[in-house]
């Protein structure tokens, strides 16, 4: 019983040893935190989005060279077909 007791202790005595530490080794507040992570949030936010244009553009221009040579393997095969 009293090793249980002690194995206890010793648990709550760490913990609270482990949260004192995080919270002065912590470089800023969590208000500070926050700030930080919603700043980068966003910044990352408006990259994702000029990727995604970027990818929408390279996408309709490879659909138009695509078209672009089905239209004329269709042509060539209508020539070889008429002669």
């Amino acid at each position: 019983m009293k090793s249980a007791i002690l194995f206890l202790l010793g648990i709550i005595l760490g913990a609270a040893v482990g949260a004192l530490t995080a919270l002065l080794l912590t470089p800023c507040s969590g208000e500070e935190l926050r700030r930080q992570l919603g700043e980068r949030g966003a910044e990352l936010g408006g990259q994702l989005e000029q990727l995604t244009d970027r990818g929408r553009i390279v996408l309709q221009e490879n659909v138009r060279k695509a078209q672009e040579a089905v239209q004329e393997a269709q042509a060539k095969l209508s020539k070889s077909a008429a002669a």
